[in-house]
């Protein structure tokens, strides 16, 4: 029976599915490869279209690059690129263009898509014998700290211009003039190297060098999957790399980036496996309806759990697009910020197979649990209740005695749930496999395919009766696939080949985790033990009545659920070049679909449970039938949806002398059917962008979207939505050569409009719907009464509207603006700044009609969009990276973000007082009562104002009477905040390399953040409730029955401020002579933990403060710590 159980076709059939297409991607990549592999270079393939004058050798080069693949490699001490040189060259190869540029002097080899330039030697005669000075020649490589090698470093001796570059496999050999010698090793994109060679050292040398900031020149992929160099992008961006993503050992991406990017807010409510996702706010709240960035994965939208469940290693980069002019392209969708996640592709210098294999095994376990009271004190207080609600004691002084001394456990039970349901920590591992390379003579297929597998345990105990009962355990299981290809079919034929696949399984007992932990907050200690005198579960105790669900039968007799889902995607693009028309234009098409299914099953079952009574007058034991149990009752929900995206763009990049002009037009259109809807969604616009720069230093770009939705009236569906944006590269300027220790000052600036349609409510808002009926709801429910009609007894039958539509419903609409500053300080881009300041006006914001009366007649009033909201704030990122030594180099990073709003209007009713207009404050006020302590005694309750929300004693919360009348009624509520998005969020980053070691923790803090907590009724916060001897210091109100303490105030607002050392991470690379044994090229191993610890202002430390805005108590969030191994073969 059992394996009957664990069948399960739909996940089966789907994974066949899997690897059906996994062998055809092999299939069509082994065919391209063939295809290709007896094809010409590179070199003689690619044509270049130039006509320069009068320019810099170095801005030819930048042309060549523009127009291919091509990159070049030379000593700088050696090259001279700023002579000025002319070209004009028509469908003409590599080699003709070299000829013509580069002076006699140099000399150039090609290696695919690398040049090689350098000085050609001198011929001089030789006259007559000459004493010569000894030359000593030295070799080596030049790596990466990931051990790649590095082509085209510059090794010179210093001082001097003796020296050399790099070749394709990172070597290089020369001779220095005298030992010992000083060797300055440079590279783009690296730091510095100085380092002495005595001539005692071995040969080759094996050196590495490390990535360093250089802001401005770094690669950002930004809207519509385009990629600039932070120098030419003058919106606001943030950007993370792999290598920061998979420090963090989570399942959910989204809690790898705290801290992390400025500008990002996130905020984890849960720790449930496979539903721990956090929420991601960009700059703060800028409405009051839907908050969520669009998420974008290779230039096309997806929805959030696509990101969510991403394998870190499958990603290249994560970029934040903040302000107008980088989000204005996606139009109606790009006001709350887009996420633009680039998946890694293949790529290489030669053929080889690069193979790549992670492993982590990891313990995970709560940051918090709950503390609860024991038995006795939970007596105690319920004695206190019946004291103070006037009530018989429900406890005599002799139960009171059994129940401290535990001396009947069955009948006075002390049973602490946490302890019996949960347990102190939970496994995870992680597995993945990369694998990429390039294919054929010419590199003309890249590819890069991820598989990887991710388990996480739960924290529930007693699995082994669970599985015994049900054949399966708690947890939660992902596969993830994806295989991107690249293929240069033709000179100016690019395609690109995307497939990504998602299988998940979440298995638990009960209906869900949530109602699991809702069961266990809300059992007292004394409400039942687990086990009956005769073996049985027990199902009360003389304590509490009625019976319960025995907590322990819950999670491993109750049934369990089994959810499955899995998700399918595939992008096929085709780009082709039209410069035969005018160079730098090309062509370019997306197709994607997203296929995604589930299917959740729940088997419940009710188990047998006794009431224990005690004994007879015989001494036996009474037992009272609760419930027995049943068989397996089967539930089964499904849904299916389906996403289909094309578009088509025109693209144009050429340079003309120090003008470099680009641009895009594109038209795209979204269809998704989900299962659940009748009607499909749809979107569907025009984008175009043009940017413009002179000489890289003065940039300028406008960007317009028009784009529109099904979901608004026709005539009212498509908006425009305009950006504009330039920047100014203030250190090229001549004038500012003399400040040699400020290296880059760049200022920035953007304005645009864009917009948001995830406005809530219904679907098509517009329509007015009719119906049968007088509506007015139990009054007329069928009809109306005309006099005496039909006798003055029965409604004549009518029609009414049930739902009045908004004929001028429309997007929200966001007007942003952007000032920003990127500086670089001292050699090498040690010290790098980054300042933003934004602000925002949102308005068009769907509000209910609550400035309509009531007495219009209309009851079911369309929302309509009324609402305005005002946001700014700033962000400050500092980064410091520095190579002190061949052996030691540090980082740090710290940055910031302050988003503060404020509604301006919320179309509320024009209130009594002008203190309770919650227009002004921020998102996340609502009107409630201030707390002003306790009542101290009867004396206070008689000379304070009356409080009339039951009876009040001495213990109970006072509250501000705010209008001064002597009555504290609705009148006196005051604008209260209780909304856990924080308005500041900041993250420190320090690691240090030495040598093979490497270390790097990272911290990450909020402020301006509150929640609104109960306690649940055994918690040990109880105990610090008010009474004669702790009227000082109590916590909580008297224990009282009374509606006067729970009425909405601020007694139970706590702020979430916190401090947490997020990430901290020690690892080591084994020494190449290790891993040449045994063929493996490079391997690191390491340990990290996430949620190390965390300090905060919270009174009630029962769970996560960045968890306590749920109010409930949710599943707590875990603190992982995990080993992991790297290698590649």
């Amino acid at each position: 029976m059992k394996k009957k159980r664990l069948k399960q076709k739909f996940p089966l059939r789907e994974l066949k599915k899997l690897f059906c297409i996994m062998k055809l991607v092999f299939f069509f990549l082994l065919l391209s490869s063939n295809l290709v592999w007896a094809g010409q270079t590179y070199a003689q393939i690619t044509s270049l279209d130039l006509d320069l004058k009068n320019v810099k050798l170095e801005e030819v080069f930048d042309a060549i690059r523009r127009q291919s693949e091509f990159e070049f490699f030379y000593n700088n001490d050696q090259v001279n690129t700023s002579v000025k040189v002319s070209v004009k060259a028509k469908n003409a190869d590599i080699k003709t263009v070299l000829e013509q540029v580069l002076p006699a002097i140099y000399e150039y080899k090609i290696k695919d898509k690398y040049v090689l330039i350098n000085k050609r030697k001198e011929i001089t005669p030789v006259i007559s014998p000459q004493p010569q000075q000894v030359k000593r020649r030295i070799s080596g490589i030049i790596i990466d700290q990931e051990g790649e090698a590095i082509i085209g470093a510059n090794v010179v001796e210093k001082g001097t211009s003796n020296g050399t570059v790099t070749d394709i496999n990172g070597n290089f050999e020369f001779e220095v003039l005298q030992y010992p010698a000083e060797l300055r090793i440079t590279y783009i994109g690296y730091n510095d190297l100085e380092l002495t060679i005595t001539g005692s050292e071995s040969l080759p040398l094996s050196i590495v060098l490390t990535q360093a900031q250089q802001y401005l020149e770094e690669i950002v992929v930004v809207g519509m999957n385009n990629r600039q160099t932070r120098r030419s992008i003058t919106g606001a961006v943030s950007t993370i790399q792999t290598k920061e993503l998979i420090q963090s050992p989570v399942a959910n991406i989204s809690n790898a980036l705290a801290g992390k990017l400025p500008g990002l807010i996130t905020v984890q409510s849960s720790g449930e496996p496979g539903a721990d996702a956090a929420n991601l706010y960009v700059r703060g709240l800028g409405t009051y309806g839907s908050s969520a960035p669009l998420v974008v994965i290779d230039g096309l939208p997806r929805n959030k759990a696509d990101f969510d469940m991403l394998d870190p290693n499958e990603i290249e980069s994560i970029t934040i697009l903040k302000d107008a002019s980088s989000s204005s392209l996606y139009g109606i969708q790009g006001a709350n910020g887009v996420v633009v996640v680039t998946t890694r592709r293949g790529g290489g210098a030669d053929d080889k197979i690069r193979i790549s294999f992670t492993i982590q095994q990891a313990v995970q376990q709560p940051i918090r649990l709950p503390k609860t009271m024991s038995s006795y004190e939970q007596a105690l207080y319920n004695r206190a209740v019946d004291h103070n609600d006037g009530q018989p004691m429900r406890y005599t002084d002799e139960v009171l005695d059994k129940i401290k001394s535990g001396s009947d456990p069955y009948l006075y039970p002390n049973t602490n749930w946490f302890d019996v349901v949960l347990r102190d920590y939970s496994q995870q591992q992680q597995y993945n496999v990369n694998i990429s390379g390039s294919a054929g003579k010419d590199h003309k297929v890249n590819y890069f395919i991820s598989g990887s597998y991710i388990n996480q345990g739960t924290l529930l105990n007693h699995e082994n009766v669970f599985e015994d009962n049900y054949g399966v355990r708690s947890k939660y299981d992902r596969y993830n696939f994806r295989s991107n290809i690249d293929v240069k079919a033709t000179k100016r034929l690019d395609i690109r080949i995307d497939l990504a696949g998602r299988l998940e399984t979440r298995i638990g007992p009960s209906e869900s985790f949530t109602h699991v932990f809702n069961i266990i907050t809300s059992r007292l200690p004394g409400s039942q033990a687990i086990w009956n005198p005769n073996g049985t579960l027990a199902a009360g105790s003389l304590l509490e009545i009625p019976y319960q669900n025995n907590p322990y039968g819950v999670i491993t007799q109750s049934g369990y659920y089994n959810n499955g889902s899995n998700v399918m995607s595939g992008t096929l693009s085709a780009k082709h070049a039209l410069d035969f028309i005018t160079p730098g234009l090309s062509i370019q098409g997306f197709f994607s679909f997203e296929n995604s299914s589930s299917l959740n099953r729940i088997w419940r079952q009710t188990f047998e449970q006794f009431w224990y009574r005690g004994l007879d007058d015989d001494g036996e034991p009474i037992y009272q039938d609760y419930s027995t149990k049943g068989r397996l009752a089967a539930s089964t929900g499904s849904s299916v949806s389906r996403f289909t995206y094309t578009d088509l763009r025109l693209n144009y990049d050429r340079e003309f002398g120090n003008h470099h002009i680009s641009g895009q037009i594109l038209g795209n259109r979204t269809l998704k059917n989900i299962q659940s809807s009748e009607y499909m969604y749809a979107y569907q616009g025009l984008s175009a962008r043009i940017a413009y720069n002179n000489s890289h230093k003065y940039f300028g770009e406008f960007n317009l979207g028009y784009n529109g939705s099904e979901n608004f009236p026709p005539g009212r569906r498509y908006g425009i939505f305009p950006s504009f944006s330039a920047g100014w590269v203030i250190s090229d300027e001549s004038w500012f050569n003399s400040i040699d220790w400020l290296k880059i000052i760049k200022l920035r600036g953007s304005y645009g409009i864009v917009g948001n349609d995830l406005i809530g409510g219904e679907r098509f808002l517009y329509i007015t719907e009719f119906g049968p009926g007088g509506g007015l709801g139990s009054i007329f429910p069928s009809g109306y009464y005309f006099g005496t009609t039909n006798g003055g007894t029965l409604p004549a039958g009518g029609h009414n509207e049930t739902k009045v539509g908004n004929a001028f419903v429309t997007w929200e609409k966001a007007k942003k603006m952007n000032v920003g500053f990127d500086v670089s300080l001292f050699r090498g881009n040690t010290l790098n700044f980054t300042i933003d300041y934004f602000r925002e006006h949102r308005d068009n914001i769907l509000t209910a009609a609550g400035s309509v009366p009531d007495f219009i007649g209309i009851l079911n009033v369309a929302p309509r969009n009324s609402g305005k909201v005002f946001n700014h704030g700033f962000e400050v990122e500092m980064r410091i990276n520095k190579q002190l030594t061949r052996d030691f180099s540090f980082f740090t990073n710290i940055q910031g973000t302050f988003a503060k709003n404020k509604v301006l209007e919320n179309d509320q009713p024009t209130p009594e007082f002008d203190y309770q207009d919650l227009r002004g404050y921020e998102i996340g006020y609502s009107l409630g009562y201030h707390a002003i302590g306790y009542f101290k005694d009867q004396a206070d309750i008689d000379n304070s104002p009356v409080q009339n929300f039951g009876p009040v004693i001495p213990g109970d919360i006072k509250y501000f009477d705010k209008n001064d009348d002597g009555i504290i009624d609705p009148s006196d509520r005051v604008p209260i905040k209780s909304f856990s998005v924080p308005t500041f969020t900041g993250g420190l980053s320090i690691g240090v390399n030495f040598r093979r070691f490497d270390f790097s923790m990272m911290f990450n803090g909020s402020l301006g953040g509150t929640a609104r907590l109960w306690a649940y009724p055994s918690s040990i916060i109880n105990l610090q409730r008010w009474s004669e001897s702790t009227k000082e210091t109590a916590l909580l109100p008297v224990p009282h029955t009374t509606a006067n303490n729970t009425v909405l105030s601020d007694q139970n607002l706590m702020k979430t401020d916190y401090l947490k050392l997020r990430n901290i991470e020690f690892g080591y690379n084994l020494p190449t002579s290790l891993l040449e044994k045994i063929h493996v090229p490079s391997a690191r191993v390491y340990i990290n933990a996430q949620n190390v610890a965390v300090w905060d202002r919270m009174w009630l430390k029962d769970r996560d403060p960045e968890s306590a805005g749920s109010g409930t108590l949710p599943y707590p969030i875990q603190r992982v710590f995990n080993l992991g191994l790297r290698f590649d073969i």
